[in-house]
């Protein structure tokens, strides 16, 4: 399993693209888990409106890296948290080269993954796991969360455990807010922690960590 973490739809960027194109063929299979939304998608016709290919508002935004490695929009599928059953999922899943998480809310998403029963699937599928933001911070075994405009308070939550070593600060800006915060996780809980801009990445392969763009490295004092 190779892992991608990322702030933003934007790794087919110039920072991004090079050490990313090793890892995506052109041939290779999407599969989109949108899980992370919130109280405004509460059934299928607004998740038609966010996610779907016809008129969906996210979509194209989440499909343009995809597209820009090569992969053909046909091969670009995505799980429908209100049509899909837990076992056409587990078979998209089972059928994919590539699982992306999308932006949004990490605890929603992995409670709905816990309700698909996708954990062991995802802890055991041998292709790319992408994520951006959320679908980043959920890769983690113990991720935390730094209070913003949709969290009041500050919290460490349980994630996929597919990364153990470290843990990140997404949309890093440098504010004192998320400065406190990573203090915090590294008396707390961990050695390191990666800050990830809007225009920087990880991608961890076999335990081989390799940082790209505008990122930095917090270590324990």
């Amino acid at each position: 399993m190779v892992n991608m973490l990322f702030s933003l739809y934007n790794f087919h960027e110039s920072w991004a693209k090079d050490i990313v194109s090793k890892y995506i063929n052109s041939n290779d299979k999407v599969l989109i888990i949108p899980f992370s939304f919130g109280e405004n998608i509460c059934g299928d016709n607004d998740w038609q409106n966010a996610y779907s290919k016809n008129n969906g508002r996210y979509y194209k935004s989440i499909i343009v890296p995809f597209l820009n490695y090569g992969i053909k929009e046909e091969n670009i599928d995505l799980i429908n948290y209100f049509k899909d059953t837990k076992e056409n999922a587990k078979v998209k899943i089972k059928n994919s080269d590539i699982i992306f998480f999308t932006g949004g809310l990490p605890d929603k998403m992995m409670l709905r993954l816990k309700e698909f029963d996708f954990i062991d699937d995802i802890q055991n599928f041998t292709g790319v796991i992408i994520g951006s933001s959320a679908g980043a911070m959920i890769q983690i075994s113990e991720y935390h969360i730094t209070p913003d405009e949709d969290y009041n308070i500050f919290t460490y939550n349980t994630g996929l455990n597919l990364i153990k070593d470290f843990d990140i600060e997404v949309h890093y800006e440098e504010t004192e807010i998320q400065d406190k915060y990573i203090n915090r996780v590294l008396e707390e809980k961990r050695e390191k922690v990666y800050a990830i801009t809007n225009t920087g990445g990880i991608i961890i392969d076999n335990k081989k960590i390799a940082l790209l763009g505008n990122i930095q490295t917090f270590s324990k004092q």
